[in-house]
């Protein structure tokens, strides 16, 4: 949870982040709470050539140009940059934190050579155990008769 005091005026931003596997630009959902008595959740955090950036809460509409319409959103631009960066901030820090609890739960692996090396290094090992067998005895023809 990220707490921001917006522009000095004593709004507070409370924000909480749930980031997901990637599907598409789609990174995470997050949620907001304003002042302590106003939450929106869904917004989502999705990313772009330019970056992270914030999409507000929507609802399907067909009659839209693009089939939604959003249900919450800022008034002026600077509240809308402000509560993108809280909401990127927010979700940096929680990546950072999952990222910091994986590395704590299984160590790091392992450097392995190339494979082309590892192939090399099986087959010599194949031909010195190969050359290193006794030859197996000839049975001969006459004695078996």
């Amino acid at each position: 949870m990220d707490d921001k005091n917006i522009n000095g005026s004593g709004m507070t931003l409370d924000v909480t982040v749930r980031p997901i596997e990637p599907k598409g630009n789609l990174l995470g959902f997050a949620s907001v709470k304003f002042n302590d008595c106003f939450v929106v959740e869904d917004f989502r955090i999705l990313q772009s050539d330019k970056g992270l950036f914030v999409g507000m809460p929507s609802k399907p509409d067909k009659g839209s140009k693009t089939g939604y319409r959003d249900t919450a959103k800022p008034i002026t631009a600077d509240f809308r940059t402000e509560l993108t960066e809280a909401v990127v901030t927010a979700y940096h820090a929680e990546v950072e934190k999952l990222q910091t609890r994986a590395a704590a739960v299984r160590p790091a692996p392992e450097k392995q050579p190339p494979i082309k090396e590892q192939l090399d290094k099986a087959a010599k090992e194949v031909s010195r155990d190969n050359a290193a067998r006794p030859a197996a005895p000839k049975k001969e023809k006459a004695a078996e008769r």
